[in-house]
């Protein structure tokens, strides 16, 4: 049984290591549409994933805050905090972005089923840029 149980962890962690732990995505462009209020250029929307895997409450592995597409392991990056700063530091490299509007964040958290001891945490953040 307890083969099973670290076969079956092994996989569990083998998949999220190889799937990206955090992504930064870039909206279609807002076709002449205007999404921010006021004097401000709408770039596009942007959206920041992190997401990660837990057991018993403490990090296995977690997206990086800092690179879109890598893991760390054994560090807690799920937090709203950590999010916005993801979202803000790509929106600047990638659009040269001046603001984010519209700011909202959403929280997952749930039980990987087939195991007995794993969850996993999600955080996404979303915003228009604006120049």
């Amino acid at each position: 049984m307890m083969k099973k149980f670290a076969a079956l962890a092994a996989g569990i962690v083998t998949a999220a290591v190889l799937a990206a732990c955090s992504s930064f995505e870039i909206g279609a462009t807002p076709n002449e549409v205007k999404i921010a209020s006021g004097d401000s250029e709408a770039i596009a929307h942007v959206n920041a994933d992190i997401w990660g895997i837990y057991v018993f409450g403490l990090p296995v592995i977690s997206g990086s805050s800092v690179e879109p597409g890598k893991c760390v392991v054994f560090s807690d990056t799920v937090d709203t905090s950590n999010a916005i700063s993801f979202l803000t530091r790509n929106t600047r490299r990638k659009l040269n972005a001046s603001a984010i509007t519209d700011v909202q964040s959403e929280r997952t958290t749930g039980w990987l089923v087939p195991t007995l001891f794993f969850f996993y945490r999600d955080i996404q953040v979303s915003g228009n840029a604006v120049k």
